[in-house]
Protein backbone atom coordinates (compact mmCIF):
# COMPACT_ATOMS: atom_id res chain seq x y z
CA UNK A 1 0.00 0.00 0.00
CA UNK A 2 1.38 3.38 -0.99
CA UNK A 3 1.30 5.61 2.13
CA UNK A 4 2.79 8.67 0.45
CA UNK A 5 -0.57 10.37 -0.42
CA UNK A 6 -1.73 9.93 3.18
CA UNK A 7 1.57 11.24 4.53
CA UNK A 8 1.46 14.25 2.22
CA UNK A 9 -2.13 14.92 3.33
CA UNK A 10 -1.14 14.81 7.01
CA UNK A 11 1.86 17.08 6.37
CA UNK A 12 -0.39 19.49 4.50
CA UNK A 13 -2.83 19.60 7.39
CA UNK A 14 0.01 20.22 9.85
CA UNK A 15 1.39 22.98 7.64
CA UNK A 16 -2.00 24.70 7.56
CA UNK A 17 -2.30 24.38 11.35
CA UNK A 18 1.14 25.89 11.87
CA UNK A 19 0.39 28.73 9.48
CA UNK A 20 -2.83 29.56 11.32
CA UNK A 21 -1.42 29.17 14.82
CA UNK A 22 -1.39 32.49 16.61
CA UNK A 23 -0.57 33.86 20.03
CA UNK A 24 -2.68 32.75 23.00
CA UNK A 25 -5.61 35.02 23.86
CA UNK A 26 -6.27 36.92 27.09
CA UNK A 27 -9.91 37.30 28.12
CA UNK A 28 -10.17 40.72 29.76
CA UNK A 29 -12.99 42.80 31.20
CA UNK A 30 -13.11 46.57 31.52
CA UNK A 31 -15.90 49.15 31.84
CA UNK A 32 -17.29 52.08 29.85
CA UNK A 33 -15.24 55.25 30.47
CA UNK A 34 -14.61 57.41 27.37
CA UNK A 35 -12.05 58.22 26.06
CA UNK A 36 -10.20 55.43 27.87
CA UNK A 37 -12.54 52.49 27.22
CA UNK A 38 -15.73 52.61 25.17
CA UNK A 39 -17.91 50.59 22.84
CA UNK A 40 -17.65 51.13 19.10
CA UNK A 41 -18.55 49.40 15.87
CA UNK A 42 -16.16 48.46 13.11
CA UNK A 43 -16.89 49.34 9.48
CA UNK A 44 -18.63 45.98 9.00
CA UNK A 45 -20.86 46.55 12.05
CA UNK A 46 -19.03 44.32 14.53
CA UNK A 47 -19.09 45.56 18.15
CA UNK A 48 -15.66 46.39 19.52
CA UNK A 49 -14.03 47.97 22.58
CA UNK A 50 -11.71 50.88 21.81
CA UNK A 51 -9.95 53.71 23.62
CA UNK A 52 -6.57 54.89 24.87
CA UNK A 53 -6.23 52.44 27.75
CA UNK A 54 -7.48 49.61 25.54
CA UNK A 55 -4.71 50.50 23.07
CA UNK A 56 -2.11 50.53 25.87
CA UNK A 57 -3.15 47.16 27.30
CA UNK A 58 -3.41 45.56 23.86
CA UNK A 59 0.00 46.94 22.82
CA UNK A 60 1.82 45.66 25.93
CA UNK A 61 0.04 42.30 25.82
CA UNK A 62 0.86 41.84 22.12
CA UNK A 63 4.54 42.58 22.73
CA UNK A 64 4.49 40.13 25.61
CA UNK A 65 3.22 37.49 23.18
CA UNK A 66 -0.55 37.54 23.76
CA UNK A 67 -3.60 38.67 21.82
CA UNK A 68 -6.58 40.15 23.66
CA UNK A 69 -10.34 39.63 23.76
CA UNK A 70 -11.71 42.67 25.63
CA UNK A 71 -15.32 43.09 26.70
CA UNK A 72 -17.20 45.73 28.68
CA UNK A 73 -18.89 44.70 31.93
CA UNK A 74 -20.27 46.39 35.06
CA UNK A 75 -17.44 46.88 37.53
CA UNK A 76 -18.99 44.77 40.29
CA UNK A 77 -19.49 41.86 37.88
CA UNK A 78 -15.96 42.23 36.50
CA UNK A 79 -14.42 42.12 39.98
CA UNK A 80 -16.55 39.06 40.86
CA UNK A 81 -15.55 37.29 37.64
CA UNK A 82 -11.87 37.98 38.32
CA UNK A 83 -11.99 36.67 41.88
CA UNK A 84 -13.77 33.51 40.64
CA UNK A 85 -11.14 32.99 37.89
CA UNK A 86 -13.82 33.27 35.22
CA UNK A 87 -11.68 35.75 33.23
CA UNK A 88 -7.94 36.26 32.86
CA UNK A 89 -7.84 39.92 33.82
CA UNK A 90 -9.67 43.16 34.57
CA UNK A 91 -8.65 46.80 33.97
CA UNK A 92 -8.56 49.84 34.56
CA UNK A 93 -9.10 50.00 38.30
CA UNK A 94 -7.79 51.64 41.44
CA UNK A 95 -5.66 49.49 43.77
CA UNK A 96 -7.92 47.09 45.65
CA UNK A 97 -6.97 45.51 48.98
CA UNK A 98 -9.50 42.77 48.31
CA UNK A 99 -8.21 41.98 44.82
CA UNK A 100 -4.57 42.18 45.93
CA UNK A 101 -5.19 39.06 48.01
CA UNK A 102 -6.20 36.85 45.09
CA UNK A 103 -4.96 38.61 41.93
CA UNK A 104 -1.70 40.05 40.58
CA UNK A 105 -1.49 43.75 39.76
CA UNK A 106 0.52 45.25 36.89
CA UNK A 107 2.17 48.66 36.79
CA UNK A 108 -0.35 51.44 35.97
CA UNK A 109 -1.97 51.19 32.54
CA UNK A 110 -3.64 54.61 32.74
CA UNK A 111 -3.61 57.83 34.73
CA UNK A 112 -6.82 59.75 35.32
CA UNK A 113 -7.21 63.28 36.67
CA UNK A 114 -10.01 63.40 39.21
CA UNK A 115 -11.80 66.68 39.79
CA UNK A 116 -14.72 67.74 41.95
CA UNK A 117 -17.13 69.74 39.79
CA UNK A 118 -19.69 72.21 41.13
CA UNK A 119 -21.82 75.12 39.94
CA UNK A 120 -20.93 77.63 42.67
CA UNK A 121 -17.66 79.62 42.76
CA UNK A 122 -15.28 79.16 45.65
CA UNK A 123 -14.11 76.07 47.58
CA UNK A 124 -16.32 73.04 48.07
CA UNK A 125 -17.39 72.69 51.74
CA UNK A 126 -16.77 69.50 53.71
CA UNK A 127 -20.54 69.08 54.05
CA UNK A 128 -21.10 69.05 50.27
CA UNK A 129 -23.53 66.48 48.87
CA UNK A 130 -21.27 64.48 46.54
CA UNK A 131 -22.54 62.54 43.55
CA UNK A 132 -20.59 59.75 41.88
CA UNK A 133 -21.08 56.89 39.41
CA UNK A 134 -22.11 53.66 41.14
CA UNK A 135 -19.41 50.97 41.11
CA UNK A 136 -16.78 53.42 39.86
CA UNK A 137 -13.17 53.82 40.96
CA UNK A 138 -14.14 57.25 42.29
CA UNK A 139 -16.86 55.79 44.52
CA UNK A 140 -14.52 53.11 45.89
CA UNK A 141 -11.87 55.73 46.66
CA UNK A 142 -14.34 58.06 48.40
CA UNK A 143 -15.61 55.20 50.57
CA UNK A 144 -12.09 54.04 51.42
CA UNK A 145 -11.11 57.56 52.47
CA UNK A 146 -14.11 58.26 54.70
CA UNK A 147 -16.11 60.58 52.44
CA UNK A 148 -19.90 60.61 52.60
CA UNK A 149 -21.51 59.84 49.24
CA UNK A 150 -24.88 61.51 48.87
CA UNK A 151 -25.97 59.97 45.57
CA UNK A 152 -24.77 57.21 43.23
CA UNK A 153 -25.93 57.16 39.61
CA UNK A 154 -25.68 54.63 36.83
CA UNK A 155 -24.13 56.90 34.15
CA UNK A 156 -21.60 59.78 34.16
CA UNK A 157 -23.93 61.85 31.93
CA UNK A 158 -26.43 62.09 34.81
CA UNK A 159 -24.09 64.00 37.12
CA UNK A 160 -23.94 67.38 35.28
CA UNK A 161 -27.73 67.43 35.04
CA UNK A 162 -28.06 66.73 38.77
CA UNK A 163 -25.61 69.56 39.49
CA UNK A 164 -27.64 72.02 37.41
CA UNK A 165 -30.88 71.02 39.15
CA UNK A 166 -29.28 71.38 42.59
CA UNK A 167 -29.78 67.72 43.52
CA UNK A 168 -26.10 67.43 44.42
CA UNK A 169 -23.47 70.02 45.37
CA UNK A 170 -20.47 68.37 43.72
CA UNK A 171 -19.66 65.54 41.32
CA UNK A 172 -16.43 63.55 41.36
CA UNK A 173 -15.28 62.47 37.91
CA UNK A 174 -12.26 62.17 35.65
CA UNK A 175 -11.59 65.51 33.96
CA UNK A 176 -11.47 64.07 30.43
CA UNK A 177 -14.64 62.05 30.95
CA UNK A 178 -16.46 65.20 32.03
CA UNK A 179 -14.90 67.14 29.16
CA UNK A 180 -16.23 64.55 26.73
CA UNK A 181 -19.73 65.20 28.02
CA UNK A 182 -19.63 68.79 26.82
CA UNK A 183 -20.40 67.49 23.33
CA UNK A 184 -23.70 66.12 24.60
CA UNK A 185 -26.56 68.60 24.37
CA UNK A 186 -27.51 70.23 27.64
CA UNK A 187 -24.68 68.96 29.85
CA UNK A 188 -23.70 72.46 30.91
CA UNK A 189 -20.07 71.41 31.26
CA UNK A 190 -18.74 74.89 30.51
CA UNK A 191 -20.74 76.31 33.41
CA UNK A 192 -19.06 74.05 35.98
CA UNK A 193 -16.14 74.90 38.24
CA UNK A 194 -13.40 72.27 38.50
CA UNK A 195 -11.37 71.56 41.66
CA UNK A 196 -8.42 69.17 41.24
CA UNK A 197 -8.51 66.30 43.75
CA UNK A 198 -5.93 63.70 42.73
CA UNK A 199 -4.18 61.83 39.97
CA UNK A 200 -5.50 58.28 39.94
CA UNK A 201 -3.23 55.53 38.56
CA UNK A 202 -5.30 52.62 37.28
CA UNK A 203 -4.11 49.04 36.91
CA UNK A 204 -4.58 45.70 35.20
CA UNK A 205 -5.30 42.82 37.57
CA UNK A 206 -4.64 39.25 36.41
CA UNK A 207 -6.47 36.32 38.00
CA UNK A 208 -4.90 33.90 40.44
CA UNK A 209 -5.20 30.94 38.05
CA UNK A 210 -3.70 32.87 35.13
CA UNK A 211 -0.68 34.13 37.07
CA UNK A 212 -0.07 30.65 38.51
CA UNK A 213 0.02 29.21 34.99
CA UNK A 214 1.88 32.18 33.45
CA UNK A 215 4.22 33.50 36.16
CA UNK A 216 6.32 35.59 33.76
CA UNK A 217 3.48 37.51 32.13
CA UNK A 218 3.22 40.49 34.49
CA UNK A 219 6.95 41.27 34.42
CA UNK A 220 6.98 41.03 30.62
CA UNK A 221 3.81 43.14 30.32
CA UNK A 222 5.29 45.80 32.64
CA UNK A 223 8.48 45.93 30.58
CA UNK A 224 6.56 47.01 27.48
CA UNK A 225 4.10 49.37 29.20
CA UNK A 226 6.22 52.58 29.11
CA UNK A 227 6.63 52.44 25.35
CA UNK A 228 2.95 51.64 24.85
CA UNK A 229 1.86 54.55 27.08
CA UNK A 230 4.27 57.09 25.61
CA UNK A 231 2.60 60.36 24.65
CA UNK A 232 -0.81 59.37 26.04
CA UNK A 233 -0.46 61.09 29.43
CA UNK A 234 0.03 64.79 28.79
CA UNK A 235 -0.35 68.01 30.73
CA UNK A 236 -3.13 70.44 29.93
CA UNK A 237 -2.16 74.00 28.99
CA UNK A 238 -3.07 75.23 32.48
CA UNK A 239 -1.12 72.42 34.17
CA UNK A 240 1.89 73.09 31.92
CA UNK A 241 1.83 76.76 32.93
CA UNK A 242 1.60 75.97 36.65
CA UNK A 243 4.43 73.41 36.57
CA UNK A 244 6.71 75.84 34.71
CA UNK A 245 6.04 78.54 37.29
CA UNK A 246 6.80 76.07 40.09
CA UNK A 247 10.00 74.97 38.32
CA UNK A 248 11.18 78.57 38.06
CA UNK A 249 10.82 78.93 41.84
CA UNK A 250 12.67 75.67 42.45
CA UNK A 251 15.53 76.55 40.10
CA UNK A 252 15.88 79.96 41.78
CA UNK A 253 15.90 78.35 45.22
CA UNK A 254 18.51 75.80 44.18
CA UNK A 255 20.68 78.44 42.53
CA UNK A 256 20.79 80.36 45.82
CA UNK A 257 22.12 77.27 47.63
CA UNK A 258 24.63 75.97 45.08
CA UNK A 259 26.93 77.70 42.60
CA UNK A 260 25.91 75.55 39.64
CA UNK A 261 28.66 76.83 37.33
CA UNK A 262 31.31 76.10 39.94
CA UNK A 263 29.84 72.61 40.45
CA UNK A 264 30.15 71.98 36.70
CA UNK A 265 33.80 73.04 36.74
CA UNK A 266 34.48 70.79 39.76
CA UNK A 267 32.93 67.70 38.18
CA UNK A 268 34.70 65.05 36.09
CA UNK A 269 34.90 65.48 32.34
CA UNK A 270 35.71 62.93 29.66
CA UNK A 271 37.29 64.14 26.44
CA UNK A 272 35.80 61.87 23.78
CA UNK A 273 32.36 60.47 22.98
CA UNK A 274 33.89 57.00 22.81
CA UNK A 275 34.98 57.32 26.45
CA UNK A 276 31.57 58.67 27.41
CA UNK A 277 29.78 55.71 25.82
CA UNK A 278 32.17 53.22 27.44
CA UNK A 279 31.69 54.64 30.94
CA UNK A 280 27.94 54.99 30.37
CA UNK A 281 27.68 51.32 29.41
CA UNK A 282 29.52 50.24 32.57
CA UNK A 283 27.39 52.61 34.66
CA UNK A 284 24.09 51.24 33.31
CA UNK A 285 25.23 47.64 33.78
CA UNK A 286 25.71 48.19 37.53
CA UNK A 287 23.07 50.79 38.45
CA UNK A 288 20.93 51.00 40.47
CA UNK A 289 22.24 48.18 42.67
CA UNK A 290 25.87 49.28 42.67
CA UNK A 291 27.83 52.38 41.72
CA UNK A 292 30.88 52.39 39.45
CA UNK A 293 34.05 54.13 40.65
CA UNK A 294 33.08 57.16 38.54
CA UNK A 295 29.58 57.25 40.03
CA UNK A 296 31.01 57.01 43.55
CA UNK A 297 33.38 59.90 42.81
CA UNK A 298 30.50 62.06 41.59
CA UNK A 299 28.28 61.20 44.55
CA UNK A 300 31.01 62.29 46.96
CA UNK A 301 31.47 65.73 45.37
CA UNK A 302 30.21 68.80 47.32
CA UNK A 303 27.80 69.59 44.48
CA UNK A 304 26.12 66.19 44.78
CA UNK A 305 25.92 66.46 48.56
CA UNK A 306 24.23 69.85 48.23
CA UNK A 307 21.77 68.53 45.63
CA UNK A 308 20.92 65.64 47.93
CA UNK A 309 20.42 67.94 50.93
CA UNK A 310 18.22 70.25 48.88
CA UNK A 311 15.97 67.45 47.57
CA UNK A 312 15.44 66.33 51.17
CA UNK A 313 13.82 69.72 51.85
CA UNK A 314 11.18 68.74 49.25
CA UNK A 315 10.84 65.01 50.02
CA UNK A 316 7.47 64.40 48.34
CA UNK A 317 7.91 66.83 45.45
CA UNK A 318 11.48 66.49 44.07
CA UNK A 319 12.42 62.92 43.18
CA UNK A 320 15.91 63.69 41.83
CA UNK A 321 18.23 66.52 40.80
CA UNK A 322 20.90 66.11 38.12
CA UNK A 323 23.55 68.51 36.85
CA UNK A 324 25.38 67.83 33.58
CA UNK A 325 28.07 69.69 31.62
CA UNK A 326 27.89 70.78 27.98
CA UNK A 327 28.73 67.25 26.83
CA UNK A 328 25.66 65.95 28.64
CA UNK A 329 27.68 63.95 31.16
CA UNK A 330 26.87 64.08 34.87
CA UNK A 331 28.92 66.27 37.19
CA UNK A 332 26.60 66.16 40.23
CA UNK A 333 23.50 64.18 41.26
CA UNK A 334 21.28 63.93 44.30
CA UNK A 335 21.33 60.12 44.14
CA UNK A 336 22.61 57.36 41.88
CA UNK A 337 20.83 57.56 38.56
CA UNK A 338 20.35 54.88 35.91
CA UNK A 339 22.81 56.31 33.39
CA UNK A 340 25.81 58.62 33.16
CA UNK A 341 25.27 60.27 29.78
CA UNK A 342 22.27 62.58 29.57
CA UNK A 343 23.25 63.92 26.16
CA UNK A 344 21.05 61.46 24.26
CA UNK A 345 17.91 62.29 26.29
CA UNK A 346 15.22 64.96 25.81
CA UNK A 347 15.96 66.60 29.16
CA UNK A 348 19.32 67.69 27.69
CA UNK A 349 18.66 67.79 23.95
CA UNK A 350 15.41 69.76 24.19
CA UNK A 351 17.14 72.52 26.16
CA UNK A 352 19.92 72.70 23.56
CA UNK A 353 17.33 72.75 20.76
CA UNK A 354 15.46 75.60 22.45
CA UNK A 355 18.69 77.60 22.74
CA UNK A 356 19.47 77.03 19.07
CA UNK A 357 15.97 78.33 18.31
CA UNK A 358 16.91 81.62 19.98
CA UNK A 359 15.51 81.07 23.48
CA UNK A 360 17.60 82.01 26.51
CA UNK A 361 17.52 81.46 30.25
CA UNK A 362 14.35 79.91 31.65
CA UNK A 363 12.63 80.52 28.31
CA UNK A 364 14.65 77.51 27.11
CA UNK A 365 13.18 75.29 29.83
CA UNK A 366 12.07 71.78 28.87
CA UNK A 367 9.03 70.13 30.47
CA UNK A 368 8.38 66.47 29.71
CA UNK A 369 5.14 64.55 29.44
CA UNK A 370 4.04 62.56 32.47
CA UNK A 371 5.76 59.18 32.83
CA UNK A 372 5.61 56.35 35.37
CA UNK A 373 8.77 55.59 37.31
CA UNK A 374 8.60 51.94 38.37
CA UNK A 375 11.55 52.33 40.79
CA UNK A 376 9.63 54.86 42.91
CA UNK A 377 6.07 53.83 41.92
CA UNK A 378 5.31 57.46 41.13
CA UNK A 379 4.19 59.47 38.13
CA UNK A 380 6.70 62.17 37.32
CA UNK A 381 7.61 64.99 35.00
CA UNK A 382 11.13 66.21 34.23
CA UNK A 383 12.02 69.90 34.04
CA UNK A 384 15.39 71.06 32.68
CA UNK A 385 16.99 74.49 32.26
CA UNK A 386 20.32 75.79 30.93
CA UNK A 387 23.14 76.81 33.27
CA UNK A 388 25.81 79.45 32.61
CA UNK A 389 26.87 81.28 29.46
CA UNK A 390 26.12 80.05 25.94
CA UNK A 391 29.15 79.10 23.82
CA UNK A 392 28.74 77.86 20.25
CA UNK A 393 24.98 77.54 20.95
CA UNK A 394 25.65 75.21 23.89
CA UNK A 395 25.02 76.10 27.55
CA UNK A 396 27.76 75.51 30.09
CA UNK A 397 25.48 72.85 31.52
CA UNK A 398 21.92 71.71 32.19
CA UNK A 399 20.14 71.28 35.53
CA UNK A 400 17.30 68.70 35.57
CA UNK A 401 14.70 67.98 38.25
CA UNK A 402 12.31 65.07 38.56
CA UNK A 403 8.97 66.17 40.07
CA UNK A 404 6.15 64.05 41.42
CA UNK A 405 3.25 65.27 39.28
CA UNK A 406 0.54 65.10 41.94
CA UNK A 407 2.68 66.96 44.47
CA UNK A 408 3.76 69.43 41.80
CA UNK A 409 0.17 70.37 40.99
CA UNK A 410 -0.72 70.57 44.68
CA UNK A 411 2.27 72.91 45.26
CA UNK A 412 1.38 75.06 42.26
CA UNK A 413 -2.36 75.32 42.94
CA UNK A 414 -3.69 78.85 42.34
CA UNK A 415 -4.53 80.75 45.53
Amino acid sequence: MDLRPMALSVLGTLAVSVCHAGPPTLTLYTFESPPYQMSAQTADGVANVVGETVDTVTCAANQAGWSTNIRLAPQNRAAHSLSRNLIDGYFAIDPSTELDITAKRSDPVSLEKWYLFNTEPGPIPDTARIGVVDGSNEKAWLEANGYNIFLSVSSPSQLPALLRRGRIDAALMDERTMSGLQHMEGTGYNELNAHFLRYAPLYLYMSENFTANNPGFISSFNRYLPGCMEGQITLSAEEDKRIRQLAERLFSELDSMLDLQQAIDAGPRLETLADVLTFDSMWQARAPEKATDLATTILELPGSRTLNAWTLTHPELVTEALLSNNMGTLVAMSQLTSDYWQGDEPKFNAVVSNIRSGLTGLEAMYLSDIRYDASTSRFQVTVSAPVGPITDKLPKGVISLGLDIEEALANSRPH
